[in-house]
Protein backbone atom coordinates (compact mmCIF):
# COMPACT_ATOMS: atom_id res chain seq x y z
CA UNK A 1 0.00 0.00 0.00
CA UNK A 2 2.81 2.33 1.02
CA UNK A 3 4.49 1.40 -2.40
CA UNK A 4 1.40 2.63 -4.16
CA UNK A 5 0.99 6.05 -2.60
CA UNK A 6 4.83 6.84 -3.03
CA UNK A 7 4.63 5.52 -6.66
CA UNK A 8 1.02 8.31 -7.15
CA UNK A 9 3.61 10.93 -5.51
CA UNK A 10 6.11 10.43 -7.67
CA UNK A 11 3.96 10.98 -10.53
CA UNK A 12 2.78 14.37 -9.17
CA UNK A 13 6.46 15.64 -8.11
CA UNK A 14 8.11 14.42 -11.66
CA UNK A 15 5.11 16.78 -13.33
CA UNK A 16 5.86 19.83 -10.99
CA UNK A 17 9.34 19.76 -12.00
CA UNK A 18 9.26 19.29 -15.29
CA UNK A 19 7.55 22.62 -15.32
CA UNK A 20 9.47 25.89 -15.90
CA UNK A 21 10.56 27.24 -12.30
CA UNK A 22 9.41 30.58 -13.46
CA UNK A 23 7.21 32.63 -15.58
CA UNK A 24 7.87 35.59 -18.23
CA UNK A 25 5.42 37.42 -16.88
CA UNK A 26 4.93 39.80 -20.01
CA UNK A 27 4.55 36.50 -22.15
CA UNK A 28 2.59 34.28 -19.82
CA UNK A 29 -1.08 34.75 -19.72
CA UNK A 30 -1.52 32.15 -16.52
CA UNK A 31 1.03 34.61 -14.79
CA UNK A 32 -0.02 37.84 -15.73
CA UNK A 33 -1.69 40.04 -13.18
CA UNK A 34 -3.11 42.35 -15.83
CA UNK A 35 -5.40 39.74 -17.18
CA UNK A 36 -9.09 41.05 -17.30
CA UNK A 37 -11.59 39.41 -14.48
CA UNK A 38 -14.78 39.22 -14.37
CA UNK A 39 -16.73 37.43 -11.69
CA UNK A 40 -20.13 36.58 -13.78
CA UNK A 41 -19.57 33.22 -14.81
CA UNK A 42 -20.17 31.21 -17.59
CA UNK A 43 -22.59 29.11 -18.06
CA UNK A 44 -23.34 26.01 -20.10
CA UNK A 45 -25.34 22.85 -19.98
CA UNK A 46 -27.44 19.90 -22.12
CA UNK A 47 -31.22 19.15 -21.99
CA UNK A 48 -31.59 15.64 -23.58
CA UNK A 49 -35.42 14.15 -23.34
CA UNK A 50 -36.13 11.29 -25.02
CA UNK A 51 -38.34 8.55 -26.15
CA UNK A 52 -37.32 4.83 -26.09
CA UNK A 53 -38.84 1.63 -27.33
CA UNK A 54 -37.60 -2.09 -26.39
CA UNK A 55 -38.04 -3.55 -29.80
CA UNK A 56 -37.80 -7.02 -28.21
CA UNK A 57 -40.67 -6.60 -25.47
CA UNK A 58 -42.66 -3.36 -26.65
CA UNK A 59 -42.17 -1.38 -23.88
CA UNK A 60 -41.07 2.29 -23.92
CA UNK A 61 -40.98 5.53 -22.35
CA UNK A 62 -40.26 9.15 -22.26
CA UNK A 63 -37.49 10.49 -19.96
CA UNK A 64 -35.45 13.35 -18.84
CA UNK A 65 -31.91 11.79 -19.18
CA UNK A 66 -29.77 14.37 -18.66
CA UNK A 67 -30.29 18.03 -18.02
CA UNK A 68 -26.61 19.25 -17.64
CA UNK A 69 -25.68 23.08 -16.46
CA UNK A 70 -21.83 24.12 -15.78
CA UNK A 71 -20.84 27.41 -14.26
CA UNK A 72 -17.37 28.33 -14.72
CA UNK A 73 -14.83 31.23 -14.81
CA UNK A 74 -12.20 32.79 -13.30
CA UNK A 75 -11.91 35.27 -9.92
CA UNK A 76 -8.36 36.17 -10.04
CA UNK A 77 -5.73 36.04 -12.84
CA UNK A 78 -4.50 32.38 -11.46
CA UNK A 79 -7.42 31.53 -10.16
CA UNK A 80 -10.43 29.44 -11.94
CA UNK A 81 -13.36 27.09 -11.15
CA UNK A 82 -15.95 24.82 -12.40
CA UNK A 83 -19.00 23.64 -10.83
CA UNK A 84 -21.40 21.02 -13.03
CA UNK A 85 -24.87 20.14 -11.68
CA UNK A 86 -27.34 17.41 -13.26
CA UNK A 87 -31.06 19.01 -12.39
CA UNK A 88 -32.59 15.72 -13.62
CA UNK A 89 -30.42 12.51 -14.57
CA UNK A 90 -33.84 9.80 -15.45
CA UNK A 91 -35.53 12.30 -12.52
CA UNK A 92 -32.66 11.85 -9.96
CA UNK A 93 -30.34 15.64 -8.67
CA UNK A 94 -26.23 15.08 -8.88
CA UNK A 95 -23.66 16.97 -8.33
CA UNK A 96 -21.01 15.93 -10.97
CA UNK A 97 -18.21 18.50 -10.64
CA UNK A 98 -16.93 20.57 -7.80
CA UNK A 99 -13.19 21.71 -7.98
CA UNK A 100 -11.07 24.85 -8.58
CA UNK A 101 -7.98 25.00 -10.62
CA UNK A 102 -4.86 27.23 -9.99
CA UNK A 103 -2.11 28.15 -12.85
CA UNK A 104 0.82 27.78 -10.98
CA UNK A 105 3.70 28.81 -13.73
CA UNK A 106 3.30 28.48 -17.37
CA UNK A 107 2.07 25.39 -18.38
CA UNK A 108 1.04 23.61 -15.51
CA UNK A 109 -2.47 23.79 -13.52
CA UNK A 110 -3.42 22.30 -10.18
CA UNK A 111 -7.05 21.25 -9.96
CA UNK A 112 -8.27 20.04 -6.55
CA UNK A 113 -12.23 19.01 -5.61
CA UNK A 114 -14.55 16.73 -7.05
CA UNK A 115 -13.92 15.97 -10.85
CA UNK A 116 -14.05 12.72 -13.62
CA UNK A 117 -10.51 11.30 -13.61
CA UNK A 118 -8.28 11.83 -16.22
CA UNK A 119 -8.42 8.48 -18.41
CA UNK A 120 -9.71 7.36 -21.22
CA UNK A 121 -11.46 9.13 -24.59
CA UNK A 122 -14.52 7.81 -24.42
CA UNK A 123 -15.09 7.86 -20.47
CA UNK A 124 -14.43 11.56 -20.08
CA UNK A 125 -16.73 13.09 -22.80
CA UNK A 126 -19.55 15.12 -21.22
CA UNK A 127 -23.37 14.79 -22.32
CA UNK A 128 -22.80 18.31 -24.12
CA UNK A 129 -20.47 16.22 -26.63
CA UNK A 130 -21.72 13.16 -27.15
CA UNK A 131 -21.99 11.76 -31.32
CA UNK A 132 -25.01 9.01 -29.81
CA UNK A 133 -27.92 9.22 -27.75
CA UNK A 134 -26.34 6.47 -25.12
CA UNK A 135 -22.87 6.16 -24.44
CA UNK A 136 -20.58 3.47 -25.10
CA UNK A 137 -20.22 0.36 -22.98
CA UNK A 138 -17.10 1.47 -22.31
CA UNK A 139 -17.87 4.71 -20.56
CA UNK A 140 -21.17 3.32 -18.98
CA UNK A 141 -20.46 0.09 -17.71
CA UNK A 142 -16.79 -0.20 -17.49
CA UNK A 143 -14.69 3.12 -16.70
CA UNK A 144 -17.24 5.64 -15.44
CA UNK A 145 -15.21 7.18 -12.13
CA UNK A 146 -15.46 10.84 -10.54
CA UNK A 147 -13.70 10.95 -7.41
CA UNK A 148 -12.45 13.79 -5.43
CA UNK A 149 -8.69 14.72 -5.07
CA UNK A 150 -5.87 16.21 -7.27
CA UNK A 151 -4.56 16.82 -10.64
CA UNK A 152 -1.48 18.23 -12.56
CA UNK A 153 -2.12 19.22 -15.82
CA UNK A 154 1.49 20.65 -17.35
CA UNK A 155 1.42 21.21 -21.19
CA UNK A 156 4.92 20.60 -22.51
CA UNK A 157 6.50 23.26 -24.38
CA UNK A 158 7.02 21.31 -28.22
CA UNK A 159 5.73 22.21 -31.64
CA UNK A 160 3.57 18.74 -31.60
CA UNK A 161 1.09 19.57 -28.76
CA UNK A 162 1.37 17.23 -25.85
CA UNK A 163 -0.54 17.62 -22.42
CA UNK A 164 0.32 15.09 -19.10
CA UNK A 165 -2.23 14.45 -16.42
CA UNK A 166 -1.70 13.15 -13.45
CA UNK A 167 -4.20 12.56 -10.49
CA UNK A 168 -4.67 11.39 -7.05
CA UNK A 169 -8.06 10.51 -5.18
CA UNK A 170 -9.92 8.65 -2.31
CA UNK A 171 -10.87 5.51 -3.05
CA UNK A 172 -14.27 5.95 -1.48
CA UNK A 173 -17.64 6.64 -2.78
CA UNK A 174 -17.54 10.15 -4.30
CA UNK A 175 -21.12 10.57 -2.14
CA UNK A 176 -19.45 10.46 0.74
CA UNK A 177 -16.43 12.69 1.50
CA UNK A 178 -15.92 12.01 5.46
CA UNK A 179 -14.48 8.77 4.88
CA UNK A 180 -10.79 8.02 6.04
CA UNK A 181 -9.03 5.78 4.31
CA UNK A 182 -5.41 4.45 3.74
CA UNK A 183 -5.53 3.94 0.37
CA UNK A 184 -5.97 6.16 -2.73
CA UNK A 185 -6.75 5.87 -6.37
CA UNK A 186 -4.70 7.17 -9.37
CA UNK A 187 -4.60 7.56 -13.09
CA UNK A 188 -2.24 9.07 -15.91
CA UNK A 189 -2.88 10.36 -19.68
CA UNK A 190 -0.74 11.33 -22.09
CA UNK A 191 -2.50 13.16 -25.12
CA UNK A 192 -0.60 14.22 -28.52
CA UNK A 193 -2.25 16.33 -31.37
CA UNK A 194 -0.65 15.50 -34.42
CA UNK A 195 -2.91 17.54 -37.50
CA UNK A 196 -6.01 15.83 -37.61
CA UNK A 197 -5.78 13.14 -34.94
CA UNK A 198 -5.71 13.58 -31.35
CA UNK A 199 -4.15 10.26 -29.72
CA UNK A 200 -4.29 9.28 -25.86
CA UNK A 201 -2.68 6.82 -23.62
CA UNK A 202 -3.42 6.24 -19.51
CA UNK A 203 -3.50 4.10 -16.87
CA UNK A 204 -5.65 3.67 -13.59
CA UNK A 205 -5.50 2.32 -10.49
CA UNK A 206 -8.22 1.61 -8.27
CA UNK A 207 -9.35 0.00 -5.39
CA UNK A 208 -13.59 -0.33 -5.11
CA UNK A 209 -13.40 -3.21 -2.56
CA UNK A 210 -11.46 -5.16 -1.50
CA UNK A 211 -9.43 -5.67 -4.64
CA UNK A 212 -7.30 -3.91 -6.69
CA UNK A 213 -7.62 -3.11 -10.06
CA UNK A 214 -5.89 -1.86 -13.01
CA UNK A 215 -6.88 -0.14 -16.37
CA UNK A 216 -5.01 0.27 -19.26
CA UNK A 217 -6.49 2.59 -22.04
CA UNK A 218 -5.28 3.67 -25.98
CA UNK A 219 -7.28 5.99 -27.95
CA UNK A 220 -7.74 7.89 -31.17
CA UNK A 221 -10.00 10.80 -32.36
CA UNK A 222 -10.04 12.16 -36.07
CA UNK A 223 -11.98 15.63 -36.93
CA UNK A 224 -11.46 16.96 -40.59
CA UNK A 225 -13.96 18.62 -42.21
CA UNK A 226 -17.19 17.09 -42.23
CA UNK A 227 -15.55 13.69 -41.39
CA UNK A 228 -15.16 12.62 -37.65
CA UNK A 229 -14.58 9.59 -36.00
CA UNK A 230 -13.12 7.30 -33.18
CA UNK A 231 -11.55 4.21 -31.82
CA UNK A 232 -10.61 3.30 -28.46
CA UNK A 233 -9.79 0.37 -26.38
CA UNK A 234 -9.16 -0.73 -22.74
CA UNK A 235 -8.52 -3.29 -20.58
CA UNK A 236 -9.09 -3.85 -16.78
CA UNK A 237 -7.05 -6.57 -14.59
CA UNK A 238 -7.95 -7.99 -11.31
CA UNK A 239 -5.14 -8.48 -9.08
CA UNK A 240 -5.02 -11.14 -6.83
CA UNK A 241 -8.43 -13.07 -8.33
CA UNK A 242 -8.94 -15.73 -11.15
CA UNK A 243 -10.93 -13.19 -13.05
CA UNK A 244 -10.04 -13.12 -16.57
CA UNK A 245 -9.19 -9.53 -17.45
CA UNK A 246 -11.98 -7.60 -19.06
CA UNK A 247 -11.62 -6.14 -22.45
CA UNK A 248 -13.54 -3.07 -24.21
CA UNK A 249 -13.82 -1.16 -27.47
CA UNK A 250 -15.37 1.11 -29.54
CA UNK A 251 -15.29 2.29 -32.95
CA UNK A 252 -17.48 5.27 -34.85
CA UNK A 253 -17.74 7.92 -37.40
CA UNK A 254 -19.88 10.86 -38.16
CA UNK A 255 -20.18 12.61 -41.16
CA UNK A 256 -22.39 16.01 -41.48
CA UNK A 257 -22.99 18.64 -44.23
CA UNK A 258 -24.84 22.47 -44.04
CA UNK A 259 -28.50 22.18 -45.48
CA UNK A 260 -31.70 23.90 -45.63
CA UNK A 261 -34.13 22.12 -44.24
CA UNK A 262 -37.13 23.67 -42.56
CA UNK A 263 -35.38 25.43 -39.73
CA UNK A 264 -32.72 22.95 -39.04
CA UNK A 265 -29.01 23.82 -41.24
CA UNK A 266 -27.34 20.84 -40.88
CA UNK A 267 -27.75 17.05 -40.97
CA UNK A 268 -25.29 14.01 -39.84
CA UNK A 269 -25.35 10.03 -40.05
CA UNK A 270 -23.49 8.17 -37.63
CA UNK A 271 -22.15 4.14 -36.84
CA UNK A 272 -20.53 2.83 -34.17
CA UNK A 273 -19.23 -0.81 -32.82
CA UNK A 274 -18.67 -0.96 -29.59
CA UNK A 275 -18.49 -4.05 -26.96
CA UNK A 276 -17.16 -5.75 -24.00
CA UNK A 277 -15.86 -9.48 -22.62
CA UNK A 278 -16.89 -10.22 -18.92
CA UNK A 279 -16.73 -7.72 -16.91
CA UNK A 280 -16.52 -7.18 -13.07
CA UNK A 281 -16.84 -3.75 -10.91
CA UNK A 282 -14.91 -5.00 -7.89
CA UNK A 283 -17.40 -4.94 -5.48
CA UNK A 284 -17.83 -8.13 -3.48
CA UNK A 285 -21.42 -8.47 -3.60
CA UNK A 286 -22.03 -7.39 -7.13
CA UNK A 287 -22.61 -9.55 -9.96
CA UNK A 288 -20.69 -9.42 -13.16
CA UNK A 289 -21.69 -7.64 -16.63
CA UNK A 290 -22.41 -10.10 -19.07
CA UNK A 291 -19.80 -9.83 -22.38
CA UNK A 292 -21.96 -7.93 -25.19
CA UNK A 293 -21.53 -6.04 -28.34
CA UNK A 294 -23.44 -3.58 -29.97
CA UNK A 295 -24.10 -1.90 -33.28
CA UNK A 296 -25.69 1.34 -33.52
CA UNK A 297 -26.73 3.68 -36.71
CA UNK A 298 -28.39 6.97 -36.53
CA UNK A 299 -29.07 10.53 -37.88
CA UNK A 300 -29.40 14.10 -36.74
CA UNK A 301 -30.72 17.31 -37.54
CA UNK A 302 -29.17 20.15 -36.22
CA UNK A 303 -30.09 23.74 -35.67
CA UNK A 304 -26.96 26.09 -34.78
CA UNK A 305 -27.36 29.66 -33.79
CA UNK A 306 -24.40 30.46 -33.08
CA UNK A 307 -22.88 28.55 -29.53
CA UNK A 308 -26.64 27.10 -29.33
CA UNK A 309 -27.31 23.75 -30.82
CA UNK A 310 -30.29 21.99 -30.82
CA UNK A 311 -30.45 17.95 -32.50
CA UNK A 312 -33.53 15.42 -33.27
CA UNK A 313 -31.49 12.57 -32.95
CA UNK A 314 -33.04 9.11 -33.89
CA UNK A 315 -30.76 6.06 -32.68
CA UNK A 316 -31.26 2.30 -33.83
CA UNK A 317 -29.33 -0.01 -31.18
CA UNK A 318 -28.73 -3.55 -32.48
CA UNK A 319 -27.55 -5.98 -29.34
CA UNK A 320 -25.63 -8.99 -29.20
CA UNK A 321 -25.23 -11.25 -26.27
CA UNK A 322 -24.12 -15.07 -25.55
CA UNK A 323 -26.83 -17.75 -26.34
CA UNK A 324 -29.45 -17.95 -23.25
CA UNK A 325 -28.64 -14.72 -21.81
CA UNK A 326 -31.98 -12.53 -20.78
CA UNK A 327 -31.33 -9.06 -20.37
CA UNK A 328 -32.87 -7.01 -18.40
CA UNK A 329 -35.78 -4.19 -19.96
CA UNK A 330 -33.71 -1.62 -21.91
CA UNK A 331 -30.83 -3.54 -22.42
CA UNK A 332 -31.87 -5.16 -25.44
CA UNK A 333 -32.58 -3.66 -28.97
CA UNK A 334 -34.22 -0.33 -28.72
CA UNK A 335 -35.07 3.21 -31.23
CA UNK A 336 -34.48 6.24 -29.28
CA UNK A 337 -35.58 9.33 -30.73
CA UNK A 338 -34.14 12.56 -28.44
CA UNK A 339 -33.86 16.06 -27.99
CA UNK A 340 -30.61 17.29 -27.34
CA UNK A 341 -30.63 21.34 -26.66
CA UNK A 342 -26.47 22.39 -26.01
CA UNK A 343 -25.14 25.59 -25.41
Amino acid sequence: MKKTTATLSAIFLSLLMAAPISANEKNDPVASDTEAISYIPEFHGAVRPRWEIDTQNGESRFEVRWARFTAEGKVAPRIGYFLQLDLCDQGVFKVHDAYVKLGLVKGLELQAGQFRMPFGKEPFMAPQNYVFANRSFMGKQMCNYRKVGAKLTYSVPLDIPLTLEAAIANSGLTANHNTWSKSYMGCGRATLTAGDFTISGGMMNIIPDATRINLYDIGTTYRNGDWRGGAEYMMEHYNRTNRKDAHSWVVWGDYGRDVRIGMFNRWSVQARYDGMSRQWNGMEDSADNERRHRITVGGTLTYRYKKVFADIMLDYENYFYPKGFAPAPGQSDKIIAEIAVRF
